[in-house]
């Protein structure tokens, strides 16, 4: 199954400063963007700006923008890592689908952690989680105008969160999902329904969505014609559903065309695609994708030509697109240049590698490590085939034994959770601790990275540390609130 998670955004359509409340308006001067606090001052989308400047009347101003801002694309980044089922929406909201089979909560609250990074004090994301799109904006939209009962509220940093009623209950007690809890939803924030007929309904004695089974389909058409039929299709939702995918782009093109009544030569051609290459890989790096197919085409005095290569690895940097489109290069022929177009396809995203070491299934190798393991499995064929006929390598050191434990699952962890005293500091890590009377001298930081405490008891980030003593103890650190434990040692 895929949950939706959909997100709205409040003061992220400008790259505005973040020490002051601040607004967004089109050309009609209606407010198209809330900063935080002059949300909390009352301020609302969709005002006119003489209104919101009566609330506030310490605005800023800006107008909405007409491309999608930095802040936004370093968010639709962070969401694209997580799956590749993302749809952007105007240019502060998103649909992001997470397959699995359990409700992904623990990858929303990454999600979330990650976005907060990249906003400032007067930016934040109203998230819902629920069982198809549709809902996850309905949780959203009714959440602005009231508390959706059995939902659940989570605040991850500055982010809220509100997890469907029917997935809350699915967690609560493990009973078949529902989407009857939507019955319920105030006629206001029928987002779907236009302004002035929802008001209509209101006067009609219609508050609820449930309220809309009552009217029968002739009193229906009278009052709002024939489509207010399907405003009670709403109620008959499943979970699942589908997104239109539409980022990145599914091609990315660079164009160049001859000025009218100028002759460029061929020779410009070389220049032309480095600077093409340079514009498209810098796009590509901003939504961290790679191009699995690239390809240049032109026309010349002589004809049109094309050329398209399939790469064998992502390709994302200028000198690698330049490298595989010289073939193409090669190919042209005249001595004027009339038109020249370089693109990318296929594109996927970049999976961020930590130099020198792979996690798998819960336990820590070097890269060596499993190359080892692959040579050990060729070892172990031939041995069946000749044995005590062959051997490889030498004996291993203690620290080489106890690593290929951990691989052969020999090797258990224990979690002590138990407090050190640092003796020795390096870059604001410990260099050597105390632990039991014994001084510990850290050899080697197998990894390093943060892990989210306890965030429903106000815990935040703890920095974790894998390290190597001299007392060859592999151990786990951990620093919470200024204060480093041993968190888990592994026997």
């Amino acid at each position: 199954m895929k949950y939706t998670l959909f997100g709205q955004g409040e003061g992220v359509c400008t790259e505005a400063p973040a020490n002051s409340p601040y607004v967004t308006v089109d050309s009609s001067q209606v407010v198209t963007d809330v900063s935080v606090s002059a949300g909390r001052a009352g301020v609302r989308m969709g005002w006119p700006l003489r209104t919101a400047m009566a609330v506030t009347p310490n605005l800023i101003v800006f107008s909405h923008p007409e491309r999608t801002t930095d802040t936004m694309h370093k968010v639709y980044r962070a969401l694209w890592n997580v799956s590749p089922f993302l749809r952007t929406v105007d240019s502060n909201a998103f649909f992001l689908q997470v397959p699995g089979e359990d409700v992904p909560l623990a990858e929303v609250r990454q999600v979330l952690l990650e976005i907060h990074r990249v906003l400032h004090a007067e930016q934040r994301f109203r998230a819902g989680l629920a069982e198809n799109p549709f809902l996850a904006e309905a949780l959203v939209a009714w959440s602005r105008l009231e508390r959706v009962p059995g939902a659940l509220y989570y605040r991850v940093r500055q982010q809220q969160l509100i997890v469907s009623p029917g997935l809350a209950r699915w967690l609560d007690t493990g009973e078949e999902i529902e989407t009857r809890w939507l019955e319920q939803m105030p006629i206001p924030a029928l987002w779907y329904i236009p302004e002035k007929q929802r008001e209509q309904l209101l006067q009609l004695g219609v508050h609820r969505l449930r309220d809309l089974k009552g009217i029968s389909d002739e009193l229906l058409s009278v009052h709002f014609g024939k489509e207010a039929w399907l405003w009670r299709r709403a109620m008959e939702q499943v979970p699942g559903g589908k997104i239109q995918v539409n980022y990145p782009a599914i091609e990315q093109r660079c164009s160049w065309r001859a000025p009218i009544g100028e002759e460029s030569g061929i020779e410009v051609v070389e220049s032309l695609m480095e600077s093409m290459a340079a514009q498209l890989c810098g796009e590509l790096q901003r939504v961290s994708a790679g191009a699995m197919s690239i390809g240049v085409s032109w026309r010349t005095e002589t004809g049109r030509g094309s050329y398209e290569h399939a790469a064998r690895s992502p390709v994302y940097q200028p000198f690698s697109l330049i490298a595989g489109l010289e073939a193409g290069r090669l190919q042209m022929v005249g001595r004027r240049l009339e038109l020249l177009d370089v693109y990318v396809s296929d594109l996927r995203p970049l999976q961020s590698v930590q130099a020198g070491f792979v996690l798998y299934e819960d336990a820590f190798y070097p890269l060596a490590q499993i190359e080892r393991s692959r040579m050990e499995d060729v070892r172990v064929q031939l041995a069946h085939k000749f044995p005590k006929k062959l051997q490889i390598g030498i004996k291993p050191t203690f620290r080489e034994a106890r690593l290929a434990a951990i691989e052969r699952g020999k090797l258990v962890s224990r979690i002590v959770r138990r407090p050190v005293a640092v003796c020795k500091w390096r870059d604001e890590e410990p260099e050597a601790f105390v632990d039991h009377d014994e001084v510990h001298t850290i050899l080697e930081v197998l990894d390093r990275w943060m892990e989210m405490g306890d965030w429903w008891q106000g815990e935040g980030e703890r920095k974790m540390l894998r390290v190597w003593t001299d007392h060859n103890a592999l151990l786990e650190l951990e620093c919470t609130r200024q204060a480093w434990y041993i968190y888990k040692v592994w026997d």
